[in-house]
């Protein structure tokens, strides 16, 4: 076959998705010329990729697959979602938030608890130093329009109910300015809790930002004994551990 024919015949064999390798060897005359010289282009180019998938060098000897199966593999790094930033002692609940959730927090377990007096929900002023109890206080800031807050409030009135008798006292701080939705929310948790009105928000700056309902536990000293943000399932069963371990 001359030069002209081969060439003819390659890219057919091209056009029709075989590639050349399969078109050569299925051909009866042996590859010479400028077709030996794309074949021999060919198969190198797919070694090197082939090296290079492997993550091997494509001038180095490939190691039989073998010792390849043999090389350990690497245990894998594992780090918590949820470090712990502060502990409290051995028995209440640890706290446990993800890196940027700490970063919305100014205090921590351990600190002092801001002196924040803001005026009541209904009217009259307080402090919430007024609502403390002789082991523990709770103070619960919450915006209307968080879909937990209704469970938060409704989980305060019950845990008030449990513990208020026990030395706990409870407060709650509504966030923003007073409207039909907060007031309704304070209604439909009872008139158990005492609202604080958080207007501008320059209570809950003193403690941190945004991530709402989020709830402190205060010891005997009014420092935070436990606390938690983005109120939830969790928050729910560790405020009564907390309280069930200061009130002993």
């Amino acid at each position: 076959m001359d030069r002209t024919g081969w060439i003819n015949r390659l890219a057919l064999a091209i056009i029709g998705g075989g590639g050349v390798a399969p078109f050569i060897a299925a051909c009866s005359e042996p590859a010479t010329g400028a077709a030996a010289t794309v074949v021999a282009e060919e198969s190198s180019e797919r070694k090197a990729q082939s090296a290079g998938d492997a993550g091997i060098p494509a001038d180095s000897p490939v190691a039989p697959r073998s010792e390849l199966a043999k090389t350990p593999a690497k245990p894998l790094a594992r780090t918590a979602a949820k470090p712990v930033t502060e502990t409290y002692s051995a028995s209440v609940p640890p706290v446990l938030l993800a890196a940027d959730h700490a970063q919305l927090c100014k205090i921590n377990v351990g600190d002092a608890f801001p002196a924040i007096a803001l005026p009541k929900v209904g009217g009259g002023n307080a402090k919430v130093a007024d609502f403390a109890g002789k082991k523990a206080t709770v103070v619960l800031f919450w915006g209307p329009d968080r879909w937990m807050a209704e469970g938060a409030l409704i989980d305060l009135g019950l845990e008030a109910a449990a513990f208020g008798g026990k030395g706990v006292g409870f407060v709650g701080i509504a966030e923003g300015p007073a409207n039909e939705k907060s007031d309704g929310l304070i209604k439909s948790a009872g008139a158990v809790l005492t609202q604080l009105a958080d207007v501008d928000g320059a209570a809950l700056a003193q403690v941190g930002e945004r991530s709402l309902p989020r709830v402190y536990v205060l010891d005997s000293a009014g420092k935070v004994a436990w606390f938690d943000i983005e109120y939830s399932e969790a928050t729910r069963r560790e405020l009564r551990q907390t309280l069930a371990e200061l009130t002993k």
